[in-house]
């Protein structure tokens, strides 16, 4: 028995030491190693760059510091983060631990639970990990400041790759230098919420993709039928209106888009009825959330389990309950570009040059005769019935989401994407509390439009 237990005992050491000799780094990098820094503090944490090599973020003597410039701080900070963790979807949050990493040097065994004086800073190496992000910070500022005064989220992806170009969201601040008033100025009320991932709104006629989806798949002739709008109709016991009651006379789907119909796609939705429609908004990503980079973004909401044939209507035109993520609405344009199945996105290129992505198809959407319809309604939308940069062929349908009782203050949303093989971009665009339609929605995509035209388009 002694032999035994004395065998047990040596094998368990050699077993012991050897793991602890495959695995120093997660040993030293544990808590309870006191006689390690604070190193979540992130004094040696790697640079963040973005994706033309500008540095975001990096540790010297100690210190964290971020851009030389204010307003490329300030659009960026909900990508990369401040020294703190409070936003929740930042590199710097996500990736704490990984942006620094430790190497004990020092022996595997003496001094292992020996008294503090015996333990020393010098037997840990200590470095940081570079992280290249996806984004460009010159796109970054140009969203930054196109949405202006405005709270609300700018989103561009590419739709073939999943890289995020820009993603911007307000209000914002600068993480060089932290308000003090930051949790309780009303100016800064939500600024640590990444809009683009974790906010849900109501997307007014931007949801009408999902409605239009959801006929063309089960309505063989929906095309060919057309409607006379009055401007407002009963449906379901109660008005359905127009934009300012305005009647929008003889439409087929493609005008009824292009001009943004509401009766004509509430009463579709009532066709359609409560089943379909919610199958076919999950199947473009209501009612789940999107995982990538580490972070899950929130729901996307379509619930009309209880709703009466009026509220079903209002639905289908995005009012009622329905809630989207402005990420969500780029992948449904994505998906769109990209014959009915989106591409995830993501912003984390690589660390210390090692690539940490690769192109991932998301579920289909919608089937490719669906998906390449809807492409040409959205091109005669934008083409038609919009001022939208013309350096691109812009597919693209605004949003007027109303949220307050007589008409006049509402979410402002532009999706759609860019078909052109150069710059396969997909991308929303949402103001709060506008008091002028889609127009400013349309105004600021612009903006970044003629920067991606600049920087990216020869």
């Amino acid at each position: 028995m002694i032999l035994i237990m004395t065998l047990a005992f040596f094998a368990g050491l050699v077993y012991y030491t050897v793991n602890l000799v495959m695995h120093t780094a997660e040993w030293v990098s544990v808590p309870s190693n006191t006689h390690l820094p604070a190193h979540d503090k992130l004094e040696y944490a790697g640079k963040i760059l973005d994706r033309n090599n500008v540095v975001l973020a990096q540790s010297v003597e100690g210190q964290r510091y971020y851009n030389t410039d204010e307003l490329t701080r300030k659009a960026c900070v909900h990508i990369v983060g401040d020294n703190s963790v409070n936003i929740a979807t930042a590199v710097q949050t996500v990736y704490r631990s990984k942006l620094t990493s430790f190497r004990f040097t020092g022996s595997f065994l003496f001094g292992l639970g020996m008294p503090e004086s015996m333990k020393k800073i010098d037997d840990v190496t200590i470095t940081g990990n570079d992280f290249r992000l996806t984004v460009d910070s010159r796109l970054q500022k140009v969203a930054l400041q196109a949405l202006g005064d405005y709270k609300g989220a700018i989103f561009f992806y590419n739709y073939k790759t999943g890289e995020i170009l820009c993603m911007v969201s307000t209000p914002t601040y600068d993480p060089q230098n932290v308000p003090e008033d930051i949790e309780t100025n009303d100016a800064y009320a939500g600024a640590y919420l990444n809009r683009a991932l974790s906010a849900s709104y109501p997307p007014g006629s931007t949801f009408k993709l999902v409605t239009a989806n959801a006929a063309l798949q089960t309505m063989p002739d929906i095309t060919k039928s057309t409607y006379i709008c009055p401007g407002t109709e009963i449906v379901g016991g109660s008005n359905v209106s127009c934009y300012q009651n305005e009647p929008h006379g003889l439409l087929d789907m493609k005008e009824a888009l292009a001009k943004s119909c509401n009766i004509y796609f509430g009463k579709l939705a009532v066709a359609l009825g409560r089943d379909r429609m919610t199958k076919t908004a999950e199947q473009m990503g209501f009612n789940q959330h999107i995982e990538f980079d580490g972070i899950e973004t929130a729901d996307s909401i379509y619930d009309v389990s209880t709703a009466n044939d009026n509220e079903l209507a209002w639905s289908g035109i995005g009012q009622y309950t329905v809630l989207e993520t402005p990420v969500n609405m780029a992948m449904i344009s994505g998906a769109i570009a990209n014959g009915g199945t989106p591409v995830k996105p993501y912003f984390v290129d690589s660390i210390n040059e090692l690539s940490q992505n690769t192109p991932t198809l998301g579920e289909r959407m919608l089937d490719k005769p669906t998906a390449d319809t809807l492409r040409e309604m959205m091109e005669y939308t934008a083409l038609s019935y919009s001022n939208l940069d013309r350096h691109f062929r812009v597919c693209a349908k605004t949003g007027t989401a109303e949220i307050s009782d007589d008409g006049t203050v509402a979410h402002a949303w532009l999706t759609g994407f860019l078909a052109d093989e150069e710059c396969p971009l997909a991308f929303s665009v949402l103001l709060e509390r506008v008091q002028t339609g889609s127009a400013e929605a349309i105004e600021a995509a612009n903006k970044v439009l003629q920067a991606v035209a600049e920087y990216y388009h020869a």
